[in-house]
């Protein structure tokens, strides 16, 4: 690694960070909790979607060795991203099962793409059309599909504004922005009773904010060389633990505004679905 080996380290512990901490923000994860009947089937969906995005990871390790032993040529030429097109035919051969699971990979590529993004829109839609539609504008538009195309085009005016980049280094931001605000957000909000909602809103702008000026600067400008290059490409190893502090600092100020059935709630998060605590709640509630 040479003397380039503080920032090589600096760079790997910060995309370990990011994968790690960013998938449960993910739009395959958070989908769940609004195309399922009830709590408990989004919870069992959330599971079994977790399961397979860790069979995802391990089947990137091994497309990895397998382009490597077979394909090694493109990691000479640096055209490693062809490697999960050209891996099938090289191990089958230019045969019939070669392009059959070729086609497959292409196709399941595809699709990759299309759930990502759909799943997108749908939980920022839902989120528009709650809070926004709905509270803020004492619910004047009730059709969730005009939430969906607001949430539509401006992503999609900045893909078509965006130069081509490496994927290499946009999923790894994905991961960053993701890990930077909904981590800190869903872990607090499930596991601390302290949060309150300044701290919540506080924690999610400083983490969104840095994760996003640092695509930003990657995707728009030329990165700066060193440490501080690297953590422009790489951010989550500051902005994770920036939103965290900001969260419980915050909180810790505006203590006084922590909700006074807080308790209750987290017990109804944790305490096992045997119990039936939801069901009396929900019994409660239709009967107020």
């Amino acid at each position: 690694m040479g003397g380039d080996a503080p920032n090589q380290l600096l760079e790997i512990y910060s995309i370990l960070v990011a994968g790690f901490l960013g998938t449960m923000g993910l739009p395959h994860v958070l989908v769940r909790f609004y195309t399922n009947s009830d709590g408990r089937a989004a919870r069992r969906a959330t599971v079994a979607v977790l399961a397979m995005i860790g069979g995802f990871y391990a089947l990137v390790t091994l497309v990895g060795a397998l382009s490597r032993l077979y394909t090694p040529q493109l990691l000479v030429r640096g055209d490693t991203d062809a490697a999960v097109l050209l891996v099938p035919t090289a191990v089958l051969g230019h045969d019939w099962a070669g392009w059959l699971l070729g086609g497959l990979v292409a196709a399941g590529a595809a699709a990759a793409f299309l759930s990502t993004s759909s799943g997108l829109v749908v939980s920022l839609a839902g989120v528009l059309f709650t809070d926004v539609f709905q509270d803020a504008w004492r619910g004047r538009l009730h059709d969730f599909r005009i939430a969906a195309v607001v949430a539509t085009v401006p992503p999609l005016f900045l893909a078509l504004c965006v130069p081509r980049l490496d994927f290499s280094l946009t999923v790894p931001l994905v991961f960053a922005v993701a890990a930077s605000t909904f981590c800190p957000l869903l872990v607090l909000g499930i596991w601390w009773r302290g949060l309150t909602a300044r701290g919540a809103v506080a924690g999610v702008l400083v983490g969104g904010g840095l994760s996003g000026i640092a695509v930003g600067i990657t995707t728009f400008a030329a990165v700066p060389p060193g440490w501080l290059g690297v953590l422009l490409v790489r951010p989550a190893a500051v902005t994770v633990p920036a939103a965290f502090l900001t969260m419980v600092v915050v909180s810790r100020l505006t203590r006084s505004e922590v909700p006074a059935g807080v308790d209750g709630t987290l017990l109804l998060l944790h305490a096992p679905e045997r119990l039936g605590l939801m069901a009396d709640r929900r019994g409660r509630s239709h009967q107020g």
